[in-house]
């Protein structure tokens, strides 16, 4: 399968030539999925007196890469809105201290394969997403995984708006097959250092999923609202494992939770199986 890819490059120093690759970004051109790897700034350019301003502006950067990264993400709009068009703005217009490289295609066997191999060779060291793993990247994991998914990619709903007696229900997405809700999705870190901040994101989350299947909710959907209906719906949760044994009594506290709850807690690394399930029951 053919690819196309940009590079990413970094001005270490403010009046010097130099450049030094940072990521690279790469596109599906027949289905308008795309996938970025970053290095870690402070890693990258501990040489650099544009340290702490790099990282920011990467940062910056990847959180355009990813509004402009979203399912809907039409293959070719032909201006700054859509991914591509993006890219290929600032590919000519950029001479700050990020730079875009011109678009390149390459072949390989699937996007993941394609960006692995051309961060591996292009760029090199180690991605900023394997030093420290978050809950957007894992987000941005899972509607990937989705939408590569025929059926599966056509009824998710990412960033879903869903209300339980009138309380915003935090999700990543929601899967939908006419006007019918058929999972609510949720994604959570406890690999971080604060255990407080987890167990209170984790109480809040599972009072309302609570108070969902006692009472039901609404899903905005198109502008219009869907009740959701308990008869058919699943309920996911999608954990990055602990590391610490503070991290791991939190997530035993939400697992019970879960098992309580009936909701379905899955390992990230178990994401595709999951998705594949999915597919096939929207496909039947």
């Amino acid at each position: 399968m053919r690819f196309d890819y940009w590079t990413v490059r970094a001005v270490p120093q403010p009046m010097g030539i130099t450049t030094i690759g940072v990521g690279v970004i790469v596109l599906d051109p027949h289905t308008g999925q795309s996938q970025f790897r970053f290095k870690d700034a402070h890693r990258a350019l501990t040489d650099s007196d544009n340290r702490d301003a790099i990282k920011h502006a990467l940062q910056n950067f990847k959180n355009e890469l990813e509004q402009l990264s979203a399912p809907t993400e039409p293959l070719y709009l032909g201006d700054r809105y859509s991914l591509r068009g993006y890219l290929t703005f600032v590919s000519s217009h950029w001479m700050n201290i990020i730079r875009v490289d011109q678009v390149k295609s390459m072949d390989a066997a699937n996007i993941s394969e394609a960006t692995q191999l051309l961060f591996d060779t292009l760029i090199g060291g180690q991605a900023q997403s394997d030093v420290k793993p978050g809950v957007r990247q894992l987000k941005r994991e899972i509607r990937t995984v989705y939408r590569s998914f025929p059926e599966l990619g056509k009824a998710t709903v990412p960033d879903a708006d869903v209300s339980v007696a009138r309380r915003e229900l935090d999700l990543n997405l929601a899967v939908v097959r006419e006007d019918t809700v058929l999972e609510l999705n949720q994604a959570f870190n406890f690999q971080v250092n604060s255990s407080a901040t987890t167990r209170s994101r984790i109480d809040a989350w599972t009072l309302k999923i609570d108070k969902l299947w006692q009472e039901g909710g609404m899903l905005k959907y198109n502008d219009s609202p869907i009740e959701i209906s308990k008869d058919h719906l699943s309920i996911t949760a999608v954990a990055l494992d602990p590391t610490t044994s503070a991290q791991q009594e939190n997530y035993e506290r939400f697992k019970a939770f879960c098992h309580d709850l009936n909701v379905t807690l899955i390992a990230s690394n178990h994401i595709r199986e999951h998705a594949e399930s999915l597919n096939r029951r929207l496909s039947a």
